[in-house]
Parts: structure tokens; sequence; C-alpha cells
């Protein structure tokens, strides 16, 4: 019987001890056992790509609180959502490196490591991927998750450009390359297959069937999900990155359901599945994986993946790396 360890994958670097998309969360995702990374980029004003979740920066720096910004802030338009803040395509890399990494999960997760480590650059992550991978002598790989590429596009910020450019300039572009390209958007994937890219690609799938797929037109999810669309999409992509909902069902009182069609499904078509997010506190565990009613206290998220994993998820995505596989007892 093939055992039950999945890639584990850091999201946002271990972001469930210290700040997300920083430095030293990614080194530390690495260092409590994942075999790769998980980071998102954004573009700056002068093109550069930086690791944000989103390209609105309140959420997880102290550019709030910085008085140099304050004329900043702006509302905008992102994917049909009116969006308030400060955004990463108005600020230059330089401005950027000036800002502090903070906790986006308030009263979930500490602040104590709040104003320590600056916003990272793409080639800066490129080369600590090079030294961990060196210094603990395995594989270390990077899933890097290109975010909104439409929207930087339309402003004048085609991401591929820079992607490309950074990859190569690390020598990690190819078929062989540790690091694979995700997105939502199967237009920018297409565009870089057209452009000579060979690294595998990931859809990232919503949990939500009915959400129209950026730059589709009215094609869903659920759309792109059917046997036949995930058959044709295997000529381009390697796998797909469901959210956990979109696997299994939810029972009454929000127990874990019965697994989804998109299990068989994916592996008929010959497609890696990926599933993101495993968090172990007890708010984002199904109640019966839960310990205890503190909604910041860790559940049995191990006993979670379990369940994904006997129906065949090949990798997970999770803030706490460390605690994906049981400890002995």
């Amino acid at each position: 019987m093939e055992p039950l360890v999945p890639v584990i994958v850091a999201h946002r670097g271990a972001c469930g001890y210290l700040p997300e998309h920083t430095l030293a969360a990614y080194e530390l995702g690495i260092r409590l056992g994942a075999d790769a990374l998980e980071i998102d980029v954004v573009a700056t004003k002068d093109g550069h790509l930086v690791a944000r979740h989103e390209n609105e920066l309140s959420v997880s720096t102290d550019v709030a609180t910085r008085r140099g910004f304050a004329e900043r802030r702006t509302t905008k338009l992102i994917e049909g959502a009116a969006q308030d803040g400060w955004f990463a395509e108005d600020l230059t890399l330089v401005e950027l490196r000036q800002l502090l990494a903070r906790q986006p999960l308030r009263g979930l997760r500490s602040t104590a490591h709040d104003d320590a480590y600056a916003v990272a650059s793409l080639p800066e992550i490129l080369a600590l991927r090079s030294r961990l991978a060196a210094e603990l002598a395995r594989p270390v790989g990077l899933k890097l998750e290109v975010k909104s590429p439409a929207h930087f596009a339309a402003i004048g910020h085609p991401m591929a450009d820079r992607l490309i450019t950074d990859l190569d300039a690390a020598g990690m572009l190819g078929a062989d390359s540790p690091v694979e390209i995700m997105t939502f958007e199967p237009a920018f994937l297409r565009c870089l297959r057209a452009r000579g890219v060979d690294n595998d690609l990931v859809l990232l799938v919503e949990e939500d069937p009915t959400r129209p797929v950026p730059g589709e037109g009215e094609t869903t999810f659920g759309d792109l999900t059917t046997p036949a669309s995930l058959a044709e999409l295997a000529s381009l992509i390697t796998g797909i990155g469901p959210g956990r909902h979109a696997l299994f069902s939810g029972l009454p009182g929000g127990r874990l359901g019965e697994p989804l069609p998109l299990f068989a499904d994916a592996k008929a078509a010959g497609l890696r599945l990926d599933c993101w997010t495993f968090r172990a506190e007890n708010t984002f565990l199904p109640t019966d994986f839960r310990i205890g009613d503190d909604p910041a206290a860790y559940g049995d998220m191990a006993g979670l993946v379990a369940a994904y994993r006997e129906q065949g998820l090949d990798t997970v995505i999770t803030d706490h790396p460390d605690l994906v596989i049981p400890t002995p007892q």
C-alpha cells in the first residue's frame, strides 16, 4: 500500500508561526520539514514582483501607520469588487521595501513578530530556495502563484515578462525546474506555454463552482472541472489546486462529509491534486476534527489531512507544515 505521506507545502511560508510571505517564514517552513514553499507574487509600480497574497497592502503590512504613504490610499476595482487601501502597483520596489510585515489573522495568531521583517522580492526568494537546498542537501520546491495577472496587465504590468526574466536569471526556467507556476487564470498559463515556458503549470480552482473563471467569459470553475474539461486541460497543466471544500462535502453541524467526484475526475485525467489550505486552528477545521472549544487552539489537522490523503490527495498546502504528519506517541 502507498504510504499516506503527501508532499508538504508551507503556505506563504510557515505563516502559522511568523508573518506570511517573509524570508523568515519561508526558511522556517523548510526547516520544519516542508518539501516546498507556496509563494504569491504581485507587481510593483516599476514592474518588480514581490511576495504578497493581495495587492492591497494594509492587511499584511504596516503601510497604514506610515505617514509618508498616507496620500497613496485609494479605492480600486479589483476583479469586479471595490477595494480601499494601499496597493502594490502604486509603490515602487524601493518604497515597498520600507514596509514591514504583520500578522493578518490578528486576534487568532500571535503578533509578537510584527514589524520585524521586510517585504521580499521574487529574486530574493529564489536565492533563498537555492541556499536552503544546498545547505540541507535536499530538494526544495517552489509553488509560485501569480496573483491577478489580468488586472496587472490591464494597468501596464504584464507579469509574464518579469516572471520569465527573474526565473531565467536564477536558472529556474524549464521542465526540470523546482519552480511550478500556479494561477486561477487559464489564459495566463496558456500565455506562458506560448512563450516557451516549460515549467510545470497548475490551475488553481475556487471552492465555489459557480464562480466565474477570470478572463473566461461566463465559464465557471464548475465548468472547468468536468471530466471532459479536465481531460482537455491535461495538455496544458500538470495539476489542479482546488480549495478544501471543493473536494469534500459538508454535513450538518460543520462536520466533514463525503469525498466529491473531483478526486476521481482529476486522477482519471492524469492530473496531480494540490489542495489549499490546511490550518491547525479549530476555527478552520470541520467540527469533528476540533479539540476543545477555543477557536485558536490546535485541533486534529493531521487527521483531516489523512482523510484527504486516503482519497488520493497528492499535495498538502498548509500554514503548519510540522503538524501535517501525526507525532508518534
